[in-house]
């Protein structure tokens, strides 16, 4: 006879956790329609291309999802490295190609600053080239395991944190397609940012509505991505959070990298 879930086979698969509330969405960030997609609870945006994670999280049960248990089960279930480990890889890929898009742009001393910062590495880069850094997290298990790989100042919580234009530049690096109100998100980075400063933005983004069919089971897994962004879509959001787009062209596992400067 089954049993009901218990927080235990959170250890095994975190979307059991009976902890978790979930709930639906009908429509596209965009209002488009929603049509049948290839999995789970995926759909497609009949206007502009998106894709649409339609029983997903509540916002309150995502220090849930966003834990202890994100940092550990969640990350080995889709094949990724431990957090120390990862703080070392990801020096052989993504960050010298992020820091080769953003430091042109910076000026000769910058105050940083990224909210989700999880690995923190590439804060830690910046902060070894003569930058003022702040990073956040909402888990204090993640933060204190941070403090044993870099002297980046992790505060816990988010941009309610900072006051407005006090920042010249921010990052937000593969956290978008995470969030609930994603529209928002930008539109506090444009607060926060000082005038004309950059923000460094990387998401799941495609052209072709059929192209996330190719994407990997980790990063369709229910739990883990709300949104797979449009690029029609990515690109409204943009320009009415107050950006525009300066840098697009490099890319990182298939996506671009954008530098954003806030008008």
């Amino acid at each position: 006879m089954s049993s009901s879930p218990k927080v235990t086979d959170a250890l095994i698969d975190p979307g059991n956790d009976p902890r978790l509330r979930f709930e639906r969405v009908d429509r596209c960030l965009c209002g488009g329609n929603l049509l049948e997609g290839p999995i789970w609870e995926w759909m497609i945006c009949g206007g502009c291309g998106t894709w649409v994670n339609t029983k997903r999280p509540t916002e309150e049960s995502l220090g849930i999802v966003y834990g202890e248990t994100y940092w550990t089960t969640t990350q080995a279930l889709v094949g990724a490295p431990p957090l120390e480990r990862r703080f070392q890889l990801d020096m052989n890929d993504r960050i010298p190609v992020y820091l080769k898009q953003l430091t042109p742009h910076l000026p000769a001393t910058a105050r940083i600053g990224e909210l989700g910062c999880g690995n923190a590495r590439l804060l830690h880069e910046l902060k070894g080239m003569g930058h003022e850094v702040v990073g956040t997290e909402y888990d204090a298990g993640l933060i204190a395991r941070l403090a044993q790989l870099t002297e980046v100042p992790i505060q816990r919580g988010g941009a309610e944190l900072f006051e407005s234009a006090s920042f010249d530049a921010m990052l937000s690096l593969d956290v978008l397609e995470h969030l609930h109100d994603p529209a928002a998100f930008l539109r506090e980075h444009q607060r926060l940012l000082k005038p004309g400063g950059l923000l460094l933005l990387h998401t799941p983004v495609h052209e072709r509505a059929n192209e996330p069919y190719r994407y990997s089971v980790g990063l369709l897994w229910k739990l883990y991505h709300l949104y797979l962004f449009s690029r029609q879509l990515l690109d409204e959001m943009v320009d009415a959070a107050g950006f525009e787009v300066i840098a697009d062209e490099a890319r990182m596992f298939g996506w671009p990298i954008f530098v954003l400067r806030k008008r």
